[in-house]
């Protein structure tokens, strides 16, 4: 069994985000997606600009953006020299390019908002949207034809698209927080940076500018930088 051939070619264009809302527009997205019916309408606290489906879908149009044309001028850097963004999302995992998986995850990664928001203190909040909506995803792409090494990519996302607040609080991260980053998404830190990218961007919706998207891809660069060294360093040392 192979994944619907609509979303494939949606997940595989340039106009990804364009492409899923005329999917969504048929009725046919939320079909294949059951679990992405229940953030239309659902609001989020003052700082969303979207609700939880339109943000989910911003995402994807923002991970795009970041990837071309940039903002207000700005364009993604690469990291590193040897780590380049292009060649990083043109490997494939069991045939399918990192890149289309990370539109997919972008287009998931708030699934279970809806089923885990609470009221605390007068706001709303969504604890371990992450994990449940990796949980979620597991069977559902599973049944849509992904191949396992896709899902594990996918859900691995999902569940830790919030891992670099964590580095933002408790700064500066540790080696070994970032070698425990590396293991937690089978090393690929650059795609799951640039999520969380997709995600800064969406939630602010128009409001993100230059200055945010600056700071932004500043924060990924020594993210990704710093985690391949704190792997190398380790590979690199004696067995003791």
């Amino acid at each position: 069994m192979t994944p619907p051939a609509a979303l494939l070619h949606a997940l595989a264009s340039p106009e990804a985000g364009a492409r899923l809302r005329a999917l969504d527009a048929a009725g046919a997205l939320t079909e294949l997606l059951p679990e992405l019916e229940e953030g239309r309408g659902f609001a989020q606290p003052a700082l969303h600009h979207y609700d939880v489906l339109d943000h989910n879908l911003a995402a994807v149009d923002a991970l795009d953006r970041a990837l071309g044309e940039g903002v207000e001028g700005l364009r993604l850097p690469d990291p590193a020299p040897e780590l380049r963004v292009g060649e990083w999302l043109a490997r494939e995992i069991d045939g399918a390019p990192i890149l289309h998986l990370l539109r997919l995850a972008c287009l998931t990664h708030d699934v279970a908002k809806p089923r885990t928001a609470v009221e605390r203190d007068g706001r709303l909040r969504f604890p371990r949207h992450g994990p449940a909506g990796a949980e979620l995803l597991e069977g559902r792409l599973e049944t849509l034809g992904f191949a396992p090494a896709g899902v594990a990519f996918v859900t691995a996302m999902v569940r830790q698209h919030l891992r670099p607040g964590e580095f933002a609080r408790a700064w500066p991260p540790s080696d070994r927080a970032l070698r425990r980053f590396a293991r937690d998404v089978a090393g690929q830190t650059l795609p799951l940076m640039l999520l969380q990218l997709a995600d800064g961007m969406a939630t602010r919706g128009p409001a993100y500018g230059r200055e945010h998207f600056e700071r932004h891809v500043a924060f990924l660069g020594h993210i990704v930088r710093r985690t391949a060294e704190a792997t190398a360093a380790t590979d690199a040392a004696p067995a003791g």
